[in-house]
């Protein structure tokens, strides 16, 4: 088993942890309004309990959230191709994965030891 990544952030930034495990948990249903499997890597790869996020309605809200936002991002890069996306807050976010036309330039804002985590995984 590799080693587990750890995650040293302040409690403002352990607040990414509810939509990556909401969408972890909706990864692993029959029919997932959000696919991600790179939440249910991240989630197994980390030295943190995520999973105590996925408890209650939070995480499918979060999921529901997701799938809306991802909506939004595709009819914006129909509209313009090559268009600019910054993504504030990004956490650990993918979305850049399921919207990716080949032709957007993706830029991810966050506070600088969210930023530092999220390198470890993508």
């Amino acid at each position: 088993m590799a080693e587990q990544v750890k995650v040293e952030l302040g409690a403002v930034q352990e607040t990414l942890f509810i939509p990556l495990a909401g969408r972890a948990r909706e990864s692993g249903r029959k029919h997932p309004v959000v696919r991600d499997p790179k939440a249910v890597e991240i989630v197994d790869a980390v030295d943190f309990d995520v999973r105590r996020y996925s408890r209650g309605w939070g995480g499918g809200v979060t999921v529901l959230r997701t799938a809306v936002f991802d909506e939004y991002v595709r009819a914006f890069l129909a509209e313009h191709p090559d268009g600019t996306v910054v993504e504030l807050g990004t956490g650990l976010n993918t979305r850049f994965d399921r919207v990716d036309n080949g032709r957007v330039r993706w830029i991810d804002l966050d506070l600088p030891d969210t930023i530092a985590l999220r390198r470890r995984f993508f």
